[in-house]
């Protein structure tokens, strides 16, 4: 039985959901899937064994049109290998050219240890912060995701080659603008603070992927490793935590993806005001 090993990091659920349809795409077609957080092997010190595997696969959310650190940390620490067969998928919320250079700096870096990324797609649910979706948009972005996974999954078990490409252009100013915003996003953090709804309960300390978050003299800090993940604004369950100057990050009533999911579809009609750019492409072109 040929098998693969999906290793991910997501911030509110967006990226979890994604590893594991891809998982269950991979299964359809009797491969052994193991799926591992990335934050779960930074964090515990896990062995990062990929030689056993036939595919490597990494998945994770497209911040400031780049990378998270987190998954930079994570690929620095990872064996070099030979010739390893790997694919490479992203969440966003949206899928769109200024988004298609943002794998290539992790990309080069794996090349260097020895990883050949033949494939590489980028697949929105929704926004988890300024602006979401309306929910009916969200779960039409869902099933057309739930349907290029599987078309995806195909396609690399068949070893077809998908790198996503733009012109010149984009490719030098979205490359620039993603290494500044790499270097921004964790100074962002620092803009965090917890009010006084706050009660000391500790999820927000225990769930950070980067240890980001402590507690002193009473009050929730927050250091210079913030990934922008927005996990622990939205998990926060007195919805304590927001950004100081910042605050038109966060979506006022929360973010709650698998909520939304597990909702029933209401059929209503799509306000057309509110219809991301990217979305009539998504839901009818397999390709995208």
């Amino acid at each position: 039985m040929k098998s693969v090993i999906i290793y991910y990091f997501s911030g509110t659920g967006n990226t979890e959901f994604v590893a594991n349809m891809v998982k269950e795409g991979f299964t359809n077609y009797k491969y052994k899937v193991s799926v591992v957080k990335i934050e779960d092997v930074l964090k515990k010190n896990l062995e990062i064994d990929v030689e056993k595997y036939d595919l490597v696969g990494i998945g994770c959310q497209v911040i400031g049109f780049g990378i998270p650190n987190i998954v930079y940390k994570f690929i620095n620490s990872m064996p070099k290998v030979l010739h390893k067969k790997m694919f490479i998928f992203r969440t966003a919320g949206g899928v769109a050219p200024i988004n298609y250079n943002s794998s290539r700096p992790i990309i080069r870096k794996l090349s260097k240890k020895g990883y050949e990324v033949f494939y590489e797609r980028i697949f929105s649910i929704s926004s988890n912060w300024i602006d979401k979706f309306d929910d009916i948009i969200i779960k039409k972005l869902y099933e057309a995701t739930t349907k290029k996974i599987a078309i995806m999954c195909k396609e690399v078990i068949n070893g077809e080659s998908r790198i996503l490409k733009t012109g010149i252009g984009i490719k030098v100013l979205m490359t620039g603008v993603a290494s500044i915003t790499r270097w921004i996003f964790p100074l962002l953090g620092k803009d965090l603070s917890a009010n006084e709804l706050c009660n000391h309960c500790g999820l927000c300390i225990r769930n950070c992927p980067t240890r980001n978050i402590y507690e002193s003299n009473g009050k929730i800090k927050f250091n210079f490793s913030c990934c922008s993940c927005m996990r622990c604004v939205y998990s926060c369950p007195k919805m304590a935590i927001n950004y100081r100057f910042f605050d038109f990050f966060r979506i006022s009533d929360g973010y709650n993806i698998k909520k939304i999911i597990g909702q029933p579809l209401n059929e209503r009609k799509i306000n057309s005001k509110k219809v991301p750019k990217f979305y009539y492409n998504y839901i009818s072109n397999d390709t995208m």
